[in-house]
């Protein structure tokens, strides 16, 4: 696994993803916080689909690595997670599998138009289901959490 191809692929997203979040005017060791992030998704990402070949659950664990990693940095940096969330969630953005969607739509190659949609959305749903998987039971615990310590509930987490 550990081939010059991904130890440049490792290089590489890591570097666009901390040029995104520059973008997006992170910075100082938030932006150091999103590069390293995006480094640990695309091992996971790259491990999981290796042992796996599945691109769902590949970006399905990439996705929740994503989240957990975005909450604990949003409580060490005193910080939004979505600014973690959303630089370090990068290399499983289906941008490939977009891109061919579109083209083979342009070319009316339906058939591959639609095995594309179909990668597509995969991967849409595996992003959507990681993200949910990890911020769902950190909602119910940190709910749970401030009742336990008697602290007064915010008026959105009053409806669980």
């Amino acid at each position: 696994m550990l081939t010059w191809n991904f130890v440049m692929q490792l290089i590489t997203c890591t570097l666009g993803c901390i040029g995104f979040g520059m973008m997006f005017k992170v910075h100082g060791m938030q932006l150091f916080y999103s590069g390293v992030g995006a480094f640990f998704t695309w091992i996971f990402y790259c491990l999981v689909l290796d042992g796996t070949n599945s691109n769902f659950q590949a970006t399905w664990v990439g996705s929740a690595f994503v989240a957990v990693f975005a909450e604990v940095m949003a409580r060490v940096n005193r910080a939004p997670a979505t600014i973690f969330l959303t630089t370090s969630v990068f290399p499983v953005v289906p941008g490939k599998a977009l891109y061919n969607m579109m083209y083979y739509l342009v070319m009316k190659d339906y058939a591959l138009s639609k095995e594309s949609g179909w990668s597509l959305l995969m991967s849409c749903l595996g992003i959507a289901l990681g993200f949910i998987a990890v911020e769902i039971p950190n909602k119910y615990l940190t709910m749970l959490n401030r009742k336990r310590k008697g602290l007064p509930l915010t008026d959105h987490m009053e409806r669980y």
